[in-house]
């Protein structure tokens, strides 16, 4: 597996797969960029980590990310040669970026497999970060070479089936939907609610902080919530981190709502459940567009297995992940989203309803449901047998 936007095992979505094609018997190894403190080879839980020294990009330049890629493009490329001399025999691309096709060109002239793993649209985030035609088009170029170069693409959701079927070119037999979902365990949880009408309401919003995130629109929400009549006090709690962060914080500041709200940074994996669970009422502001639309929010899963009622906007994934399990508003109405937030605390009958509700959708967007696809994608390749790394 090669990996560029994340380390590992940071990538849930990346570890989640590796681990489960361990269980199921394969070798697996991954090659992804060397956060500070990590090591540059172990083992974490049967999956081989290999490490490069990434260029560090500010998250913000053009040029610096250009870089990035530069650096990335060199040092998986040589780990993906290394992994094919000793026996590799599935290449297991994770994007974005979609600039391993040259090491997808290696594995085909060796008769090996090569499985694209489509987690974002990339000339749709291109976009969205650069709004640049030169870049959308170079996006573009190297997303159809990594489309027609893979045995095999495993998509995010439907509608990135959808564009693998239609402009990847692939056939319905190529394409394997694996959703993103929390693991099933967190369904098991104890609910936590607090009864009666809520004076001051506890959001929480779990996630990247990226323009295409929208998470300084949560900056005016609040605001809004504070002219509710009467005033709604309200306290959020951001679980992450990302480029957009100072924009955030320049849109609290404009907003003076800056005291309403505590940013976690990154936190462990095995915090963000309890983390969750302290919440009255869960959030995502994604605003609509091309990439939003057709993306998974998987914060949406992870809010409604630990049983939490959940406002969003009515983006068309977001609906299909949601089920009738969430409020959704109007996208981009924040008055509309403050209001869904403020009816929710002022009814408990309506929380206790949506997290019961939330519960019984979770059941179908758990790991372990997705995880059978997975491990029958591979089992379909035939002939490919285990990888073998020496």
């Amino acid at each position: 597996m090669l990996l560029e936007n994340n380390p590992y095992p940071q990538d849930i979505r990346v570890r989640s797969e590796a681990e489960s094609l361990v269980a199921a018997g394969h070798r697996v190894e991954v090659v992804a960029p060397r956060a500070d403190g990590q090591l540059a080879y172990e083992r974490i839980r049967g999956v081989e980590v290999r490490r490069y020294r990434p260029y560090a990009a500010d998250g913000r330049s053009m040029w610096g990310i250009l870089l990035e890629y530069a650096v990335a493009v060199v040092a998986l490329n040589a780990g993906a040669l290394r992994a094919l001399a000793r026996g590799a025999t599935v290449l297991h691309l994770h994007n974005p970026p979609d600039i391993l096709f040259t090491a997808a060109v290696l594995f085909r002239l060796a008769g090996r497999r090569v499985v694209f793993d489509h987690h974002d649209l990339g000339p749709e985030l291109v976009a969205v970060r650069f709004r640049s035609r030169w870049l959308v088009r170079l996006a573009t170029w190297s997303e159809r070479l990594t489309f027609a170069l893979a045995n095999h693409v495993l998509a995010a959701n439907e509608s990135h089936a959808q564009i693998a079927r239609g402009r990847g070119g692939k056939q319905a037999r190529e394409v394997t939907v694996v959703r993103n979902g929390p693991p099933s365990s967190w369904t098991r949880l104890p609910l936590r609610a607090r009864d009666g009408k809520l004076n001051a309401v506890r959001l929480v919003y779990v996630g990247a902080i990226a323009a295409q995130d929208g998470v300084d629109a949560l900056a005016e929400v609040l605001a809004r919530l504070r002219e509710h009549e009467p005033p709604l006090g309200a306290h959020l709690t951001v679980i992450g981190d990302g480029n957009a962060r100072d924009s955030l914080e320049a849109a609290l500041a404009r907003w003076r709502t800056a005291d309403a709200v505590t940013i976690t940074g990154w936190v462990a994996p095995e915090r963000v459940p309890e983390l969750i669970q302290e919440a009255d009422v869960c959030v995502d502001p994604a605003p609509r567009s091309e990439l939003n639309d057709r993306s998974t929010m998987v914060k949406v899963a992870e809010y409604l297995a630990l049983g939490k009622p959940v406002v969003a906007y009515d983006l068309l994934e977001t609906e299909r992940t949601a089920g009738g399990a969430a409020v959704l508003v109007p996208a981009g109405d924040t008055r509309a989203f403050a209001a869904a937030i403020a009816a929710l605390a002022e009814d408990p009958a309506v929380r206790l309803d949506l997290a019961a509700r939330a519960r019984a959708r979770a059941q179908a967007l758990t790991w372990e449901c997705s995880q059978e696809a997975l491990v029958s994608a591979y089992a379909s390749f035939g002939g490919t047998g285990t990888p073998r790394l020496r």
